[in-house]
């Protein structure tokens, strides 16, 4: 019986969520949203692993198999010319800054009325 997956912190959701190669194209690929936080932890904000996984409160183990699903979703849509769109997944919004030093912009900044948890 598999169980409950953990719910995994993000910064903001996304601010666009469909990305279309230059040709049109019908074919996409979903990337969930945790895959997305995962990509910009580690490679735009420069953070190792265990970091990251602690920000998304997750084992570094269950990041690792995240952030490489993102990069196989990207790389399989930059080379198939495939579409990607972001969407789904198991997170809720952080409530506190990500403490990335100014550079992120990403923060995003809820009131404690609860946990928007997004399935």
């Amino acid at each position: 019986m598999a169980r409950n997956p953990i719910c995994r912190r993000v910064c903001a959701e996304p601010a666009c969520r469909t990305f279309l190669p230059e040709k049109g194209c019908e074919e996409m690929i979903t990337m969930r949203v945790e895959e997305l936080e995962a990509l910009r932890l580690c490679d735009l904000e420069g953070w190792d692993q265990d970091r990251a996984a602690a920000r998304m409160l997750v084992s570094r183990g269950t990041f690792q198999r995240i952030l490489y699903q993102a990069r196989r979703h990207s790389a399989q849509a930059l080379v198939s010319g495939k579409g990607i769109r972001i969407q789904g997944g198991h997170y809720k919004v952080a409530q506190t800054h990500c403490q990335c030093e100014g550079r992120c912009g990403q923060c995003c900044f809820q009131s404690e009325k609860g946990d928007d948890i997004h399935e």
